[in-house]
């Protein structure tokens, strides 16, 4: 029998972007990012990092969903292509597996 962690068998909790990296995160993006822009950013991932318990975080499907909505509306928030690319550099450290 072939056991598969995807299946949810083994399965352990995914890499989260924490309080304390999204900190370091904002930090770096400090000369990337105009003050909007930060709050604007702070706000669409708020709900995923302020979740309770072991949800708490932003895992790497919760910041990719999120990407893709900016690219997909960009009529509906502030971020340029090149913004963008900063925020999904600023993450890529603290998401890997």
């Amino acid at each position: 029998m072939l056991i598969c962690k995807h299946m949810g068998f083994f399965s352990s909790k995914p890499k989260r972007v924490t309080h304390e990296e999204w900190r370091e995160i904002f930090s770096n993006l400090y000369g990337k990012l105009e003050k909007r822009e930060r709050d604007e950013l702070e706000k669409f991932f708020r709900a995923d990092l302020n979740e309770e318990g072991i949800q708490s975080g932003i895992t790497r499907a919760e910041f990719e969903s999120g990407m893709n909505w900016l690219r997909q509306n960009t009529s509906k928030h502030e971020f340029e292509e090149n913004d963008l690319k900063a925020i999904e550099e600023a993450f890529e450290k603290h998401l890997k597996d």
